[in-house]
C-alpha cells in the first residue's frame, strides 16, 4: 500500500474556514475525511508529496488519513501541526501526530520535532521494537497567524472509497 503524506496550510475569515482552505491546499477537501489512529500495515510505502490529487470522480468519497492540524485567530503566534513515522523492515510501523501553538517559528519547530520523536520512541518501547533515531521520518507544517485565522495540516493518506 503507498501511503501519501501532505502537509499545507491556509486562512480564512473564520477559523473553520482556514481549516477547510488548509484541506484544499493539500488537494483533500473534497472528501469525507475518516481518521485512523496510528498504525502502518505490512509492506507499506510512505511518499511525501506535495499535493494530493483528487480525481472528480471521488467527489463526496470516504478518505481514509493519519491527521493533525492546528487552528488559531491570534494574531503573531506560530501554528504547527506534523506527522512522524517509524517503520520496520517489512514495512509496518506507527504514525504520530502533534500540534502546537507558540511565539516563535524556532521555537514550534524543535517542540513539534521533540514531540514526534519522544512519541515514536515510546510506541516502539512500548511493544518491544528497538527504536533508531535515524529511521524516524516527519512532515511537519509550520505557519504564523498573521491577520485572519490560520490552519496548518499535516495528513497521511491511506486510500479513498466510495460509499
Amino acid at each position: 500500500m503507498e501511503i501519501q503524506i501532505v502537509t499545507s496550510s491556509g486562512e480564512g475569515r473564520t477559523l473553520l474556514s482556514a481549516f477547510d482552505s488548509a484541506l484544499q491546499n493539500a488537494g483533500v477537501s473534497n472528501y469525507n475525511l475518516i481518521v485512523l489512529s496510528s498504525i502502518i500495515p505490512p509492506s507499506s510505502t510512505l511518499v511525501k508529496k506535495r499535493m494530493y490529487t483528487t480525481p472528480p470522480e471521488e467527489f463526496g468519497h470516504r478518505l481514509y488519513v493519519v491527521r493533525a492540524e492546528m487552528r488559531s485567530n491570534e494574531a503573531g503566534k506560530f501554528i504547527a501541526a506534523g506527522v512522524g513515522w517509524y517503520q520496520l523492515e517489512d514495512g509496518r510501523g506507527y504514525f504520530v501526530e502533534h500540534e502546537i501553538v507558540g511565539e516563535t517559528k524556532i521555537a514550534v519547530q524543535s517542540e513539534i520535532e521533540n514531540r514526534i520523536h519522544n512519541s515514536l520512541s515510546d510506541m516502539c518501547s512500548f511493544r518491544k521494537v528497538r527504536f533508531v533515531k535515524e529511521k524516524a521520518q516527519s512532515a511537519i507544517a509550520v505557519s504564523q497567524v498573521v491577520d485572519k485565522p490560520a490552519c496548518v495540516l499535516a495528513v497521511a493518506v491511506y486510500r479513498s472509497e466510495p460509499w
